[in-house]
C-alpha cells in the first residue's frame, strides 16, 4: 500500500481535528491523497464526483451521523472516530458495516495508530474483494467443476478455520504469559501488549497502546539510560538487562529482540519484562547464608589455633602458680593473666556459637549469663562511637528459662545489629534484663500467652525510629527499611521465629526521630543452680601411667608437666604414627591415653580406633581446639571415655583424668 497514494476522504466538522489530521499526514509524510468534508451533505457531494479508497468519519456531525454514509457507499471501507467513548456506538457502527472504530483523545495520540488502522482496513477490503471475485469465478465454473469446487471450498474453509484457530490460540498464548510482553515500534511506541502488562501497570488498553514504553513504565519523557530496547534499535541485536521499577518496588529482567520486515529493516521490537524481585531476594538470602557459612569455617580454623595457644598460656600460668610461693606478689599478676585467658576462651566460644549451625538444644539456662557473654562479644566488635550500656537487675540473675542458649544469643545479636545500623554506628545502646510479673492485660493479644513471671530482655537505641506503617510489617520475611543491597530483611523475622519457638513474646515501641525499643519476654521456670567446679586447692592426684599426644610440642610439655606435678607418670609424644608404634610394643604399660584430635598424620579419633583394636578396654580422652568431625556424642559411640575442648585449666584437666580412671574401677565397669 506504500507504493501508490491512498485516496482518503476525511469527514470531520471540527476544524481543530481537521488541522491536526493535516499536520500529522504532512509530518509523517503519509501517502494520502485526501479531501476533507465538514458535514454529511458535503461528503455526499464529494463522493458523487470522486472515488475514494477509504473514508474516515467522525461519528457525530452537524447535519447527522456517519451512519448515513454506510448505505450509500457500501464498497468503501469506513473508519469511525469519536470522542464519546460510548461502547454502544462502536457496536452499532460495526453492525452497520464500519471496518474499525477509534477513540479520539485530546492529545491526538489516536493519530499514531491511524496509519496502521488504515492499512489494515484497506488490506481487509482488498482481501474481501479478492475473496468475492474468487467466489464469483467459482460460481461460473460450478457446472463443469462441481466436484473440484466443492473440495476446494471444503479445503478453504478448513484453512480459514485453521487460521482463525491459530489466531485465537496465538492471542490466548500471548495473554497467558505472566511476564509483561509488548510489541513496540523502533521509536518505542507500544502497538501490542498482553494482559500481564495491563495488570502490572494497572492500566487499560487505550492508555497503553500508542504510548511510549518509558512514559508508562517509568513516567519519564525521555528514553531511560541503559535501555535494552534502545540498544536493540541501535545494533539490531537482542539485549537483556535488569531494571528496578521504583514505583512498583520491583526488579525486572528486561529482554529486547529485533523483528525485521521482508526487506530486512527493523519493523518491531519484542519486549519481555520478567519480575525477578523474589529471585533477587532469595539470592540475597543465599549470599547471606553462604557468607555465614564462610564465617563459620573461618571461625573454626581460627578457634583451633587460638585455643591451642591459649592452652599453652593457661598451662604455663597455672604451673607458675604452683611453683610460686603463696606470699609472692606475682601470684596476683598470674591470677589476672589467667582471668584474661579464660575471657579470651569465652570470646572464641561465643564466635563459634554465633557461626555454627545445628539442632536446637533446649535446656534450663540463666539468661543473665548469656547476656553477659554476648555483650562481652559485642564490646569487642562494636564501633567505639556506640555507647553500650548494660542494665541487668539483681532479680534477673536469680531466674532461669528453658531455651537454646545459642538461639537466645542470636536474638540479642540480631537486635543489637539492627540498633547499630539504625543509629548509623553512633549513639546510645542500652541492653536491659529484669524479671517481671505480667498480668492478663499486659499480654499481647496475638500471642495468647499465660500471665505469670517472665524475664524481659530490652534493646533500646537512640536511632531514627520506625514509622507506624513500617511497624506493621517489621517482622515479615524480606521486609527491610534499609537501602537495596544493605540488608536481606531476615534479621527481625529470624528473631520473631526464635521467640515464638521458645513460647515467648516480642513488642516494639518506636518514635520517629527519637529511637526504638524492642522488648522480648520469655517465661520463667524454677531456678536451677549452675554447677561449680573445683578450685585450685585440693586438686585430685594419681600415680597412673599416661600416654599424652599433641602435635604442638609446647602443649605436650606444659600438660605433661601439669600431670606430672600431680603424681602421674607421663610419656609425651608429638606423632600419631610414633605413638601407635610405642603403644603396640607395650600395650599393657599405659593406663590412659590422652590425644589431640587434629594431628598431621593420623587424627586423634582414628588413632584411638587403632589403639582400641589392640587393647579394647583402654581408657582414652580426646581433646580438640575445634573440630567439625567429632563431638561428645560421637566420641562416646567410639568408646572414648571423655571429650574436652581446649583450653582446659588445671582443675578441669585433673578432674577429667581422675574421673575416667576412677570410673574404670567401679564394679559395673
Amino acid at each position: 500500500m506504500q507504493d501508490s497514494s491512498i485516496r482518503l476522504l476525511l469527514v470531520e466538522d471540527d476544524k481543530v481535528d481537521q488541522m491536526a489530521f493535516e499536520r500529522f499526514v504532512k509530518r509523517e509524510n503519509l501517502p494520502y491523497d485526501y479531501a476533507i468534508a465538514g458535514s454529511v451533505a458535503a461528503a455526499e457531494e464529494v463522493l458523487k464526483s470522486t472515488g475514494f479508497d477509504i473514508i474516515i468519519s467522525d461519528y457525530m456531525l452537524g447535519d447527522g451521523t456517519s451512519f448515513e454514509l454506510f448505505d450509500l457507499y457500501k464498497n468503501v471501507p469506513v473508519i469511525i472516530t469519536t470522542g464519546s467513548g460510548d461502547e454502544g456506538v462502536a457496536v452499532e457502527a460495526m453492525k452497520l458495516g464500519a471496518c474499525d472504530y477509534l477513540i479520539k483523545d485530546p492529545e491526538g495520540n489516536y493519530l499514531q495508530t491511524l496509519p496502521i488502522t488504515v492499512e489494515l482496513a484497506l488490506k481487509r477490503k482488498q482481501n474481501e474483494t479478492e475473496l468475492q471475485n474468487y467466489h464469483e469465478r467459482l460460481e461460473s465454473m460450478v457446472e463443469e467443476r462441481t466436484a473440484e469446487l466443492q473440495a476446494e471450498i471444503v479445503e478453504r474453509k478448513k484453512a480459514e478455520a485453521t487460521i482463525r484457530k491459530s489466531e485465537e490460540q496465538w492471542y490466548r498464548t500471548f495473554n497467558s504469559f505472566t511476564d509483561i510482553v509488548t510489541l513496540q515500534t523502533p521509536d518505542l511506541t507500544i502497538v501490542k501488549a498482553n494482559q500481564a502488562a495491563y495488570l502490572t501497570l494497572n492500566l487499560t488498553w487505550n492508555t497503553v497502546i500508542g504510548h511510549h514504553c518509558y512514559e508508562l513504565f517509568h513516567g519519564v519523557e525521555e528514553i531511560c539510560p541503559n535501555c535494552p530496547l534502545q540498544a536493540t534499535v541501535k545494533t539490531f541485536k537482542p539485549y537483556t538487562s535488569e531494571i528496578y521499577h521504583a514505583e512498583l518496588d520491583k526488579t525486572f529482567l528486561v529482554s529486547a529482540s529485533p523483528i525485521f520486515d521482508e526487506q530486512g529493516d527493523l519493523e518491531y521490537i519484542a519486549h519481555v519484562a520478567k519480575d525477578i524481585t523474589e529471585m533477587k531476594q532469595l539470592q540475597g538470602q543465599l549470599q547471606q547464608a553462604q557468607k555465614m557459612e564462610a564465617i563459620g569455617l573461618m571461625a573454626g580454623g581460627m578457634a583451633h589455633n587460638f585455643n591451642n595457644n591459649l592452652a599453652i598460656i593457661l598451662g604455663n600460668i597455672e604451673l607458675a602458680q604452683i611453683k610460686m610461693p603463696a606470699a609472692s606478689d606475682v601470684i596476683e599478676y598470674l591470677k589476672n593473666a589467667k582471668i584474661a585467658v579464660l575471657r579470651s576462651r569465652d570470646i572464641i566460644q561465643q564466635i563459634l556459637t554465633f557461626s555454627r549451625k545445628g539442632e536446637k538444644d533446649i535446656v534450663p539456662m540463666q539468661p543473665a549469663l548469656v547476656v553477659d557473654e554476648t555483650l562481652m562479644l559485642l564490646r569487642s566488635t562494636m564501633p567505639s562511637t556506640v555507647n553500650l550500656q548494660q542494665v541487668i537487675s539483681k532479680s534477673s540473675r536469680d531466674v532461669s528459662i528453658k531455651a537454646d542458649p545459642s538461639r537466645i544469643q542470636e536474638v540479642l545479636l540480631n537486635l543489637c545489629t539492627n540498633a547499630v545500623h539504625a543509629m548509623e554506628e553512633k549513639g546510645d545502646l542500652t541492653i536491659s534484663l529484669e524479671a517481671v510479673l505480667l498480668q492478663p492485660q499486659d499480654l499481647p493479644a496475638q500471642y495468647g500467652g499465660m500471665p505469670g513471671r517472665y524475664v524481659q530482655l530490652s534493646v533500646q537505641d537512640s536511632g531514627s525510629g520506625i514509622t507506624e506503617e513500617a511497624q506493621k510489617n517489621i517482622f515479615d520475611p524480606f521486609f527491610t527499611t534499609k537501602d537495596v543491597g544493605k540488608g536481606t530483611g531476615m534479621g527481625l523475622a529470624t528473631v520473631y521465629g526464635i521467640v515464638e519457638q521458645h513460647n515467648g513474646m516480642i513488642k516494639v515501641k518506636s518514635i520517629v526521630g527519637e529511637g526504638t525499643t524492642f522488648e522480648v519476654y520469655f517465661p520463667v521456670i524454677e531456678f536451677q543452680q549452675l554447677e561449680s567446679g573445683s578450685t585450685i586447692q585440693n586438686l585430685p592426684r594419681g600415680d597412673e601411667k599416661i600416654l599424652f599426644l599433641d602435635d604442638d610440642e609446647m602443649i605436650t610439655n606444659v600438660w605433661s608437666q601439669m600431670l606430672s606435678e600431680h603424681g602421674y607418670k607421663v610419656s609425651s609424644m608429638t606423632s600419631s604414627t610414633e605413638t601407635l608404634k610405642l603403644f603396640t610394643a607395650n600395650p599393657d604399660y599405659f593406663d590412659l591415653v590422652i590425644t589431640d584430635q587434629t594431628m598431621p598424620d593420623v587424627s586423634g579419633q582414628d588413632l584411638i580406633k587403632e589403639l582400641l583394636k589392640i587393647k579394647p578396654k583402654l581408657l582414652t580422652i580426646l581433646c580438640t581446639g575445634y573440630s567439625t568431625k567429632i563431638d561428645e556424642d560421637k566420641a562416646k559411640k567410639l568408646g572414648i571415655k571423655a571429650f574436652c575442648m581446649k583450653p582446659l585449666d588445671l582443675a578441669e584437666l585433673l578432674e577429667k583424668t581422675r574421673r575416667v580412671l576412677d570410673e574404670a574401677q567401679l564394679p559395673n565397669e
